[in-house]
């Protein structure tokens, strides 16, 4: 008798995003859909950090800006390689959100000895939201997805206070 070779769905893998010219990766287990740019609706007052809401297939869906996440200026320019990534948290709140991301980079598969630590090089943004690196070349920073809903930037949205003591 041969062995079965494993399902695809049991490797630990990472969707690959580009932002602000660096890679970095989503767990695939947290990744609803990719979709296209599509029309995003600002909405007033909101801090920088959330680009807007744009509705998919008739749900509101907030969009995040990756970039200003990862203490960049964002910006929305819109190119073709632009893309939303809609991420869901497995467990906890369950909170979904789109994230502008400049471009998809392909599936990572993460290494069987677990993740590499982010360097201590890496700005502290990208720290906080980090959960590790793929350290085999292209270099690839993975980031939670539990980390991004809870950044600083976006305290105001959920009824927390920023500047509390």
């Amino acid at each position: 008798m041969t062995a079965q070779p494993e399902p695809a769905e049991s490797l630990d893998r990472c969707i690959s995003v580009r932002v602000a010219g660096a890679l970095y990766g989503l767990r695939v287990e947290e990744v609803q859909e990719v979709i296209g740019t599509r029309p995003i609706t600002r909405v007033f007052h909101a801090p920088a950090a959330l680009a807007g809401v744009t509705s998919l297939r008739g749900d509101v869906l907030p969009v995040l800006d990756l970039g200003v996440l990862l203490g960049g200026d964002g910006g929305l320019a819109s190119t073709p390689e632009v893309r939303i990534v809609v991420v869901r948290e497995k467990a906890g709140a369950r909170r979904r959100a789109g994230l502008r991301v400049d471009a998809l980079g392909g599936l990572r598969d993460l290494p069987p000895e677990g993740l590499a630590p982010v360097p201590t090089t890496a700005a502290e943004r990208v720290r906080d939201l980090a959960i590790g690196v793929i350290a085999s070349p292209p270099p690839c920073t993975v980031l939670g997805v539990s980390a991004l809903f809870d950044a600083p930037e976006l305290a105001a949205l959920a009824g927390g206070e920023a500047d509390a003591p």
